[in-house]
């Protein structure tokens, strides 16, 4: 059966110029990794400061809590960002998106993993994610004001890192090269806390506080000049247990998948690194997705229900990218070998094309 070594994590994910690769147990305290040398070959050395510029990064909240299943985006340009909240009601099908475009700021996905926060606002659209380890809350609001076309939005979602399926990984792998790297943070966590959804002209649709899971994802890489890839993130609860993953495939992958990627499974708190793995979906992506790997560990079918397509082009940037909401089928396995099979495991999927 596949395995890979779960490492300590390190003080810092770069020394003295170079990537610290591996899988580590936790979190450093910060994500960091600024000041590789000569990270893209070129001819002549590029200060570091503009090799810096070409780092992308992401920050993506997870979640499925009563009817309602999506995820709050926060994407880092370095000259701008975006942020984006698209979630749907999983009986009556219905998409809500609203999207903010970002000006110029320092930073807009922090650094640090102890106590920090990111933030979108202007009149019509704010979105915060914060965590604070020391006060034992990672905390989510939204308040999206609606329009001709869509309702307003609010939620207040609250995590606590103590609870006993909490889990958390850090990975810092090859991107794809061993001369650049990408570092991913990942956490599953139980939520607590409601969505309400406010029509114009009719009455507010406010679900009670109730129970639900989230997947906290944040990603910093070194991009090629193109890149494009996938991934998919199932969350929920199976036979009171609860379980997240997160699957991908792309470009920018380490040229030793074997040893070096960034699939894992949680199940009940504890991690299990996953293999590399072949995602297909022979009759397009608005059809059912086939995700298989070769050591009888991943054997998955994510069904599509609703896409949500965007493309951005400011500046030197073009990305396509679409957001799919639909549910899983099929069997993951723990690394003690424990087999979980699940039908209608809600998730997402994203496929996207960077351009730089």
């Amino acid at each position: 059966m596949y395995t890979r070594e779960i490492k300590e994590c390190p003080p810092a994910l770069v020394s003295h110029g170079k990537s610290v690769f591996g899988t580590f147990a936790g979190h450093p305290q910060r994500l960091d990794i600024r000041g590789i040398e000569r990270p893209y070959a070129t001819s002549v050395p590029l200060p570091t400061v503009i090799s810096n510029l070409r780092i992308k990064s992401r920050l993506s909240f997870f979640f499925s809590i009563g009817d309602y299943t999506g995820c709050i985006d926060f994407f880092d340009a370095k000259i701008f960002g975006f942020a984006e909240a698209s979630f749907w009601n999983t009986v009556t099908k219905q998409r809500f998106v609203y999207r903010s475009l970002m000006g110029p700021r320092k930073r807009f996905v922090p650094h640090r993993l102890d106590t920090a926060m990111a933030t979108s606002y202007n009149r019509f659209r704010y979105i915060r994610i914060g965590w604070d380890r020391k006060h034992d809350k990672l905390s989510v609001i939204f308040n999206l004001h609606g329009n001709s076309v869509r309702p307003g939005a609010n939620a207040a979602l609250l995590a606590k890192f103590s609870a006993p399926e909490f889990g958390e990984l850090t990975s810092v792998l090859p991107s794809p090269t061993f001369r650049r790297c990408a570092a991913n943070y990942y956490a599953s966590l139980p939520l607590h806390g409601a969505v309400t959804i406010a029509p114009r002209h009719l009455p507010k649709r406010t679900m009670p506080d109730t129970e639900g899971s989230a997947f906290l994802d944040i990603n910093r890489t070194y991009m090629k000049f193109r890149s494009h890839g996938e991934f998919v993130t199932g969350l929920g609860v199976i036979d009171g247990t609860q379980i997240s993953f997160r699957i991908s495939a792309g470009s920018q992958e380490a040229v030793e998948k074997e040893n070096f990627n960034g699939n894992v499974l949680f199940y009940g708190g504890k991690a299990t690194p996953l293999p590399p793995v072949v995602i297909t979906h022979p009759y397009g992506i608005t059809n059912k997705w086939i995700i298989q790997d070769t050591e009888n560990m991943v054997d998955l079918t994510f069904t599509p229900v609703s896409d949500s397509p965007h493309v951005i082009s400011a500046f030197v940037l073009r990305a396509e990218y679409h957001t799919i909401y639909g549910t899983f089928e099929g069997t993951l396995m723990t690394a003690d070998g424990q087999k979980i099979s699940f039908h209608s495991l809600k998730g997402l999927s994203k496929k996207y094309l960077i351009r730089l």
